[in-house]
């Protein structure tokens, strides 16, 4: 188990040299933009505080956050700009909590010149879209 685990660590690490990006363009803000029809309030969580786990197993990635901003959104459109921390990564999550479905589109851009993240999508209870993004800039002695 130990082994594995150590493995997954290297095999991470040596993904996330390759995907080094130049710390010029690390983020520094993301607005964030909800529009659509909700007759019920949305719940928005958005994060700048979290790290990934990878399940070893099927590859799937999940954030745990160790602080995050819950709210509810009551009016559309919605916007926010988001001040990024020194790790320049941020979670975005709308979720659906009513049963009325909503049809919701999300769109996050970071000042990095990164591909703007919008999709759209029509939410019945618990319905959610998340937006991940991870600024990865290993630092070498």
């Amino acid at each position: 188990m130990l082994r594995g685990g150590l493995v997954a660590l290297v095999l991470f690490a040596v993904a996330a040299c390759s995907t080094s990006t130049n710390p010029d363009t690390k983020p520094t803000s993301a607005e964030i933009r909800v529009t659509g029809a909700a007759p019920d309030s949305l719940q928005l969580v958005v994060s700048t505080d979290f790290f990934e786990t990878i399940d070893q197993v099927d590859g799937t990635r999940d954030q745990v956050f160790n602080s995050a901003d819950t709210s509810f959104i009551t009016t559309l459109p919605y916007t926010e700009t988001v001040a990024l921390t020194d790790l320049g990564s941020i979670v975005v999550d709308v979720s659906n909590p009513s049963d009325v479905p909503a049809t919701v589109r999300l769109m996050v851009e970071v000042n990095s010149g990164q591909n703007p993240y919008d999709r759209e999508a029509t939410m019945s209870e618990g319905g959610a879209l998340r937006y991940v993004f991870n600024f990865f800039s290993p630092v070498f002695n």
